[in-house]
Order: structure tokens, then C-alpha cells, then sequence
């Protein structure tokens, strides 16, 4: 069957419309560096896509979770520490005052001594970090201590709550200790023990008396005191190591969800160049031949006429 020259136009007009089309997909995907522009291009490819942007997102959560929880577990070791260093400083004036010769002189020393001691561990205690209060347990808007009167002069106000955050998807890590348990208000340190406050006011109270007995039996209340701190202190070291270890493996992670990404997504540009070069040849050819209908057209009209 024979074509019109209008038909033979009109046919060579949707070609050069798919020559052009597909010569600005290949500058696309050249200038993009991706192979999948839309998800016709590649359904399998483009699902494996978004299922690898899912989990790199997840990667950066938990990521974000370390960033944030780091800092706030540092200052609470930190704070830990501090308190631990100022027990031992009541233990040595406990194992000072345990002479029975100490004088009344001394005594008003050490009395000085602990009271200084006691207003910082009351400081250390109440710290906060970007303004949340460190050791209330969940209610960080809640100061821990409170002064009373009576043989205990402080009394805990926050809870026993512990929060959490996830570092992988498998690892959820605490990021507090309360305070209840880090100052034995909960009987941490064992049967018998006392708050690490009390533990200073019934210390000052026997040397004030110069009870040196009752000093010697404040020792193994001091010392029980001092091992709970430093069990805490430890605890949140570990914590802080597997969060520096989990911060590597999201790190390992993401590079190599993201190289597989690439893989999947990116274009090889040197095919690209092949591709994008064929293309203009295609379309160049298509112009060309658009062209030499068009004057053929022209002519056979001139003719006509």
C-alpha cells in the first residue's frame, strides 16, 4: 500500500519527537548521573531504592540518637566521678577521725570539712544538662533533692524511671541513672546503709561528739556508699563504649548501604557519554531527514501549483 507524502511526514514527525525525547532522557541521565529517572525505568530497581533510602534514614536516626545521648551519659559520669572523689574525701576524714585522740580543734576541722563536701555533692546531684536535671529518673524537670529537717536533711523528689534510647535496631541503651539508686535513698548499697547524705550528717554528728567508735562504724556505710558510685560510674562507661561501638558499625553500615545505593541507582557514565552520543546521532539523522521530506513537500507543492 502506497503512503501519502502528508502520512510519510507525519510518520517522520513522531519519530523526531521520540529522537528528541529520548535524546533528552539520555542528557538527563548523563547530567543526573542516575540510570533511574522514574520508576518505569526500573520497578525492581526503584522498589530496592526506596527500601535502601528507608534504612540509610534509619541509620541516621540512630546516629542522631548516639549524637544526642553521648554528651548527656559523658556529663553524668562526669558528675559521677565527682562524687565518687568527694566519698572518698569523707572516707578519709572518717578514717582521720577515727583516732581517739583527735582534739576539739580537729573536730571543728572536720566538722568544716564535710559541711563543705556535703554542699558540693548537694551541687553535683542537682546538675543538669541543657537544663534537664541529671539524676531524677523521667522527671528531669524536677531538682532530686530537697532539704528537710530531722536526722535525713535531704529528701529525694524525682523517680525511679530510666529512659532509654535505641542505637541500633536490635540495642536500646539506658541514658540515666536514677537517683534514688545512685545515692542509695533505695537501699542500693546494701542492708544497713544509709543516703549518701545522711551518711555525712551521722559522720559530722559522731565526730561533733567525738565518738571515735561511731566514726570507725560510719566506715562501712562510707565505703558501701563509695562502692555503689563506683558500680554506677561503671555501668555508664559501658554504656558509653557500646554506643562509641555502635556509632562505628551505623557508620560501616551507611557506607555500604550507600555504595549499594549507587550501584543501584547511579548511571555508568561512560555509557552514559555512549548513550548520550548515539542519541544526538539518532536525532541529528532524524533532523537531516525531517528536513529533506519538508523540502520534498515544498517542491511538490511549487509543481502543483
Amino acid at each position: 500500500m502506497r503512503t501519502s507524502l502528508n502520512q510519510q511526514i507525519q510518520t517522520q514527525m513522531r519519530y523526531l519527537d521520540v529522537a528528541g525525547a529520548k535524546l533528552v532522557e539520555a542528557q538527563t541521565r548523563a547530567i543526573s548521573g542516575k540510570r533511574i529517572l522514574k520508576p518505569s525505568d526500573d520497578v525492581a530497581g526503584t522498589n530496592r531504592a526506596l527500601s535502601l533510602r528507608t534504612t540509610i534514614s534509619n541509620v541516621d536516626q540512630f546516629t542522631n540518637n548516639i549524637e544526642v545521648c553521648r554528651p548527656l551519659l559523658a556529663a553524668t559520669e562526669s558528675a559521677v566521678a565527682d562524687l565518687a572523689r568527694a566519698t572518698r574525701s569523707v572516707r578519709d576524714i572518717a578514717v582521720a577521725a577515727a583516732n581517739p585522740d583527735f582534739t576539739g580543734e580537729t573536730r571543728s576541722a572536720y566538722i568544716a570539712q564535710l559541711d563543705d563536701i556535703l554542699g558540693r555533692m548537694v551541687d553535683i546531684a542537682n546538675s543538669k544538662h541543657l537544663d534537664h536535671y541529671l539524676f531524677s529518673g523521667t522527671a528531669t524537670n524536677t531538682a532530686p533533692l530537697a532539704a528537710q529537717a530531722g536526722p535525713n536533711p535531704y529528701l529525694y523528689q524525682g523517680n525511679s524511671g530510666t529512659r532509654r534510647a535505641q542505637v541500633l535496631s536490635w540495642v536500646s541503651l539506658p541514658i540515666n541513672i536514677p537517683g534514688d539508686k545512685l545515692f542509695n535513698f533505695d537501699g542500693s548499697a546494701g542492708a544497713g546503709t544509709t543516703d549518701l547524705f545522711t551518711m555525712v550528717a551521722q559522720l559530722k554528728e559522731a565526730i561533733r561528739k567525738g565518738d571515735a567508735a561511731a566514726v570507725s562504724a560510719q566506715l562501712d556505710n562510707v565505703d558501701a556508699n563509695l562502692n555503689n558510685l563506683l558500680a554506677c560510674q561503671a555501668q555508664l562507661g559501658s554504656w558509653i563504649s557500646r554506643m562509641d561501638k555502635a556509632k562505628e558499625t551505623l557508620a560501616q553500615k551507611k557506607t555500604k548501604l550507600q555504595e549499594i545505593l549507587s550501584d543501584t541507582e547511579d548511571v555508568d557514565i561512560t555509557k552514559a557519554v555512549v548513550e548520550l552520543k548515539s542519541q544526538e546521532n539518532v536525532y541529528q539523522a532524524a533532523l537531516i531527514i525531517s528536513s529533506r521530506m519538508l523540502d520534498l513537500s515544498l517542491a511538490t507543492l511549487q509543481i502543483n501549483r
